[in-house]
């Protein structure tokens, strides 16, 4: 008795599966057709050969005079000597400041690590590979 109740529930459900069938390539025709002319749009639009890519904002070269203006200047110069070096602000964001210090041949000598909530401090001395302060501000 159980199995003649079931056979007109599964004719029902694989009728409901094929309907659906014959509707989806239309659907997919019409994505392909609107990806297709989306696609030759862009290829003949000249503006978007043009565009540069953003460029990351927080790599600028800078001297001594404007590091001034951060919080860890003062330590900063008192552990390396920065009138001889060019910094260059690799990250900046609001949680974290790391700037690193090349000298007159553009080899990499000193990094500093400045986390700006806890106020903290790190420079490496990357030619030597030694950690030359490390502590709060």
């Amino acid at each position: 008795m159980k199995k003649w109740w079931l056979l007109p529930a599964l004719a029902i459900v694989l009728a409901a599966c094929g309907n659906n069938e014959e509707s989806q390539p239309k659907e997919e025709e019409e994505i392909a057709k609107d990806t297709i002319e989306s696609e030759e749009e862009s290829v003949t639009s000249p503006d978007s050969e043009i565009a540069p890519e953003d460029e990351p904002e927080d790599h600028s070269a800078s001297s001594a005079s404007d590091l001034s203006g951060y919080e860890e200047s003062a330590v900063l110069g008192e552990h390396m000597p920065i009138d001889k070096l060019t910094s260059h602000v690799e990250t900046d964001n609001p949680g974290k400041r790391i700037i690193l210090f090349e000298n007159g041949r553009g080899e990499k000598v000193y990094k500093s690590i400045f986390i700006k909530h806890d106020r903290f401090l790190k420079i490496i001395d990357l030619k030597d590979d030694q950690l030359l302060y490390k502590d709060k501000l």
